[in-house]
């Protein structure tokens, strides 16, 4: 009976030891890192999920508000396949034009906000807030991802004009008030009218706005002498001077265009009008902000390839500084909307 009490004695005590080792264990999992004071095992995991960040499972769409072979069309072209190699999933780009960039806008408001769809913004989607001509509130409504790029607008003449740079076009037009110059361009409710708007009330000069469905009518219409002027990008803009069909008025930049050195800059002659359709990556509304700072951390390390800065280099958007990371794109585009309603009179 006394060899059977110390045998019970001793299985207790065995017992209890190995409760409390495995006790012991499971603290060891969730103890407290004396170093940092924080929960060791959770700190594990939040590295380990901070460096994987958000996973992208499937294919990426971007939504491109204007139609094939417009600036944001080649840009997005030239950018996605860099992208995809950062992100590992393939990038779909959908043109959904129409209405300035408005109809493109809708399109990506109506789609699942998930993380997987995105759009290509211009300065004209800020004007459409402003104007109250979209469906939804593109300016609060909109999450900001990053700016890619900011390019200039130019101004060239057909060679039938009597003036050849901006001082000459300012005479004419004051000593011929019968005789409004006329200014072709894409969009007279969007970035390319804010942009003349903003140069020719700076001047003190009326001008006559011409629509056209296409940079090439809008071009032909200068060369054949029905409009005096276009309103286009110095990439665009350049072969029209190279080959003498056109002369340069001014560029809208606070530098010469590079492609352009001579034709004079709106920084140079003191002239406050720099508004350029700059291009940029949107999210919607309710977006995971993880999957927006994924597409953020991807698109730094695409700007400082060589290949995206070369790319930039042959279409002239090294010119203007354009690159903005999520917290300064915010940030500049509530700083244009302040422009746009200034411009707008409101």
């Amino acid at each position: 009976m006394k060899n059977k009490s110390i045998l019970l004695i001793i299985m207790v005590l065995v017992l209890s030891v190995a409760l409390i080792g495995c006790s012991g264990g499971n603290d060891a999992g969730t103890s407290t890192d004396t170093s940092t004071g924080t929960d060791a095992g959770t700190d594990a995991g939040t590295d380990a999920g901070t460096d994987a960040g958000w996973v992208f499972e499937r294919p990426i769409e971007i939504i491109i508000p204007f139609g094939p072979g417009s600036g944001t069309d080649t840009t997005i072209r030239a950018w996605a396949p860099l992208m995809e190699k950062e992100l590992g999933v393939t990038i779909n780009i959908n043109n959904v034009e129409g209405a300035g960039g408005v109809r493109g806008a809708e399109f990506h408001v109506n789609q699942p906000a998930d993380g997987y769809t995105y759009a290509m913004y211009t300065p004209s989607h800020i004007i459409a807030g402003v104007d109250g001509t979209a469906s939804f509130d593109i300016i609060n409504d909109t999450m900001h991802v990053v700016r890619l790029v900011q390019d200039s607008n130019v101004v060239l003449a057909g060679n039938h004009v009597p003036y050849n740079n901006v001082e000459e076009l300012v005479e004419y037009a004051k000593a011929n008030p019968d005789k409004k110059p006329t200014l072709g361009m894409m969009s007279i409710n969007g970035i390319d009218g804010a942009s003349a708007t903003q140069l020719f009330d700076e001047l003190g000069i009326e001008v006559e706005f011409i629509p056209y469905a296409s940079g090439a009518e809008a071009n032909a219409a200068v060369m054949g002498g029905h409009t005096d002027m276009v309103l286009t990008s110095p990439f665009d803009g350049n072969a029209y001077l190279a080959s003498g069909d056109m002369k340069g008025i001014v560029v809208l930049a606070e530098e010469r265009a590079s492609n352009m050195p001579d034709v004079e800059c709106t920084g140079e002659l003191g002239i406050n009008a720099f508004i350029g359709p700059w291009r940029a990556i949107v999210a919607a509304k309710g977006t995971p902000q993880a999957a927006i700072d994924a597409v953020e951390a991807a698109a730094i390390k695409v700007n400082e390839m060589q290949e995206w800065i070369d790319w930039k280099e042959t279409v002239g958007l090294n010119d203007r500084e354009g690159w903005a990371n999520q917290a300064e794109f915010k940030e500049l585009w509530f700083d244009y909307v302040e422009v746009m309603k200034e411009l707008r009179g409101q």
